[in-house]
């Protein structure tokens, strides 16, 4: 095999600083696009010869080992001499088959052709892919994605890395190559060239149809503005006829690609002896001729103007696409930090579990203590959440529940009282509940504890309550004289409240779905980690909380029952004040004399005064009297009553079984139930599984990778 000569040197393409940075996270293995040369072109499009000029490096001849994979051509300028050959695995390698494959390593004195061919089917052996055409082991795959790199050091070599992938091919070699290799290699070619940080080299001969020319058509698809495209004409030597000189001519000048093409004269087949000096002379002396004269003034033949161009290109690439590779960079690693910080420390033990567990439901307690207080200046969850300011929803909700009570608990209007009432109020309440029980019909849990029944609140009815009080004493009046039985004032009562157990299931309904929603909501923002909350929910949480909606439920039957199923009674001296007030105002109503300028009251006014009086205690039946004592103790009590119930539902119902008591929901995680859990609970809920596990361990590899590339980056 022929080398280039000792003490020879290339002219270095760009800066060696930029370069270097881009050779280094390549070998740091991270998926990070490079500023790099990618060489492509078809079998026998000459890329092999190209590359050998533009690395002084040639594989060997003949061995059909070198196109089976991505191969990585690295020189370096340094006063040690080395040959390195190694591995870099491909992307989604597992972690043994990437360990196994960085663990290839060999160090060679030169690539004499037996030692390098030697090498490189071990390297085949080790990617797992056939080792050359003699071998007829068709279980094996004939190409690979890992990528081979070479690494050649000493003091005459410039700074470059050249990327060379497999060539493509129309027509599959039965035995050797299928179609499945065909759409690989096409495959790996266009996710090459794709790369926004790649120079396309895109090689065919000068005999090549350009318009068939398949290269073409995956560059352009790559690179549709020709920005990185460079194409090169291969086998100078065999373009003889004016016609196909014309061609060249017109590809050179540009006109059918951006960045042009330059044409280079490839080793011959009767070359092979020749040094790199030799095959360099024999190109100059094939532009030298007349009829490549129109060509060369146009400073695009030879290997020398090649790479001076890409020189060019590379650098401005290197230079333009540093800032974005540290934007990159910075990102994914924030990304991953933040996966791996979300996946909390390994949990690989019942102590590491309950401590992580123990962490978690601390933090939940404490903002639902915060929560509860309404203090939301403290944590930015409240701001990102909104959802979450759950004392404000209940308040909001407990105001909108006592004034629909006192708007619309009764059944009918009390004599006297005003029919006026603050619809916007207690229509904005009874919206916000009926789209409270909407949500909640998506949560099946909560279907036996969602009240479905929805009936529309109106306004009390208008007619005489005084009639219906008349038409009760009728149907239950007993022996009593002149006065009326305790089940007169029961019937009324009841009949008076009979839409309070409505409105009362409605309302601790919603607050149930409200608390519900909050917990659910906590939980996703606190439990990150999807498959702990799914198990924690199901496996300990969902049980105790539908217990504790269930006590509430029947705390509030509780409340119902001694409210509206005994007889009424209080000892609140209100109910007495009340009633008092009512008897002194029927008789106010009808002593309102008309006084004199001299403040004395004519006689016609005391007469009609006397004769009200008269008509208001004398002149007045027996039942008149009792349906005006019965209305007046109704009412008296309705208000005592309905104060009493509405407290009792807010303070004990809400407040205290759902909001603040020991049992309360949100009180049911807890530190004290993490530590009450069974090694096996704590690995159900807490444990890794082994996909957690692989992707602890890709996030801890990533991110080591991508703090390498940091550095190299910022360095």
């Amino acid at each position: 095999m022929a080398t280039d000569k000792p003490g020879q040197s290339f002219d270095g393409l760009g800066n060696q600083v930029y370069l270097e940075k881009q050779d280094k996270l390549r070998d740091i293995g991270v998926d990070i696009h490079t500023s790099q040369i990618v060489v492509v072109g078809g079998q026998s499009s000459g890329k092999s010869s190209l590359l050998e000029s533009l690395t002084g490096f040639s594989f060997p001849r003949g061995q059909g080992l070198c196109t089976r994979y991505a191969t990585q051509i690295t020189l370096r300028r340094n006063p040690v001499k080395s040959h390195i050959i190694s591995i870099t695995p491909r992307n989604n390698a597992d972690a043994a088959l990437q360990e196994r494959l960085r663990a290839f390593h060999r160090e060679l004195d030169d690539f004499e052709g037996k030692k390098l061919a030697k090498v490189i089917e071990e390297a085949n052996t080790a990617m797992g892919i056939r080792s050359g055409p003699t071998k007829d082991d068709t279980t094996l795959p004939t190409f690979s994605d890992d990528i081979l790199k070479i690494e050649i050091s000493g003091p005459d070599k410039p700074h470059l890395t050249v990327i060379d992938v497999p060539g493509l091919f129309q027509v599959t070699d039965e035995g050797h190559t299928t179609d499945l290799d065909k759409t690989m290699i096409e495959n790996m070619v266009r996710r090459y060239m794709e790369n926004e940080r790649t120079i396309v080299l895109a090689v065919m001969t000068c005999l090549a149809d350009r318009a068939t020319e398949g290269i073409l058509q995956f560059a352009k698809a790559a690179d549709p503005k020709g920005e990185r495209t460079v194409g090169v004409l291969t086998k100078a030597d065999l373009a003889t006829e004016k016609a196909v000189l014309q061609t060249i001519l017109e590809l050179v000048q540009g006109k059918t690609l951006k960045l042009g093409y330059f044409v280079v004269r490839n080793r011959g087949a009767d070359d092979d002896d020749l040094d790199i000096s030799q095959c360099r002379q024999n190109e100059k002396e094939l532009f030298a001729r007349p009829q490549w004269d129109k060509v060369t003034k146009l400073g695009r033949t030879g290997i020398e103007a090649l790479r001076s161009e890409l020189q060019t290109l590379l650098m401005d690439l290197a230079k333009r696409e540093l800032p974005k590779q540290r934007a990159e960079v910075t990102k994914r690693l924030t990304d991953c930090r933040k996966a791996f910080k979300d996946m909390g420390p390994s949990r690989v033990d019942p102590a590491s579990q309950r401590e992580l567990l123990t962490k978690l439901t601390l933090r939940f307690d404490r903002i639902t203590r915060d929560a509860l207080e309404g203090r939301y200046d403290g944590n930015p969850i409240f701001v990102e959440k909104p959802e979450l300011k759950l004392i404000t929803k209940i308040l909001g909700l407990n105001g909108g529940f006592a004034e629909l009570m006192w708007q619309k608990g009764h059944l009918r209007y009390f004599v006297g009282a005003s029919s006026s009432a603050d619809h916007g109020k207690t229509a904005k309440y009874m919206n916000a509940v009926s789209d409270i029980h909407d949500d909640a019909e998506d949560l099946p849990e909560l279907q036996e504890i969602i009240t479905e029944d929805r009936p529309e609140f109106h306004d009390p009815l208008g007619n005489s309550i005084m009639a219906h009080i008349e038409q009760c004493y009728v149907d239950s009046r007993g022996p009593e004289l002149g006065t009326f039985g305790g089940v007169l004032l029961a019937m009324t009562f009841s009949e008076q409240t009979k839409k309070w157990r409505s409105i009362v299931y409605q309302h601790v309904s919603a607050i149930i779905a409200v608390v519900h929603f909050f917990i659910k909501d906590l939980l996703d923002t606190v439990f990150v980690d999807e498959r702990m909350r799914d198990e924690l929910w199901e496996a300990v949480l969902l049980g105790k909380l539908l217990d504790a909606y269930h006590r509430a439920q029947d705390q509030t039957d509780y409340f119902i029952a001694t409210e509206l199923n005994l007889r009424p009674s209080t000892y609140n001296h209100l109910f007495n004040e009340t009633l008092q007030n009512a008897r002194v105002q029927r008789f106010e109503a009808v002593q309102n004399p008309s006084a004199c300028s001299d403040g004395t009251v004519q006689s016609s006014e005391v007469n009609g005064i006397a004769a009200k009086l008269k008509g208001l205690i004398i002149d007045k039946s027996n039942v008149d009297q009792v349906k005006e004592d019965v209305h007046d103790i109704l009412q008296s009590y309705y208000g005592v009553s309905i104060k009493r119930f509405v407290d009792n539902i807010c303070r004990h119902i809400v407040e205290h079984a759902l909001l603040e008591g020991d049992d309360s929901p949100l009180k049911i995680l807890s530190p004290e139930l993490v530590q009450g859990m069974s090694e096996s609970q704590l690995d159900r809920i807490a444990g890794e599984d082994s996909g957690a596990r692989r992707e602890r361990k890709r996030l801890e590899l990533e991110i080591q990778g991508l703090e390498a590339a940091m550095n190299v980056l910022c360095s």
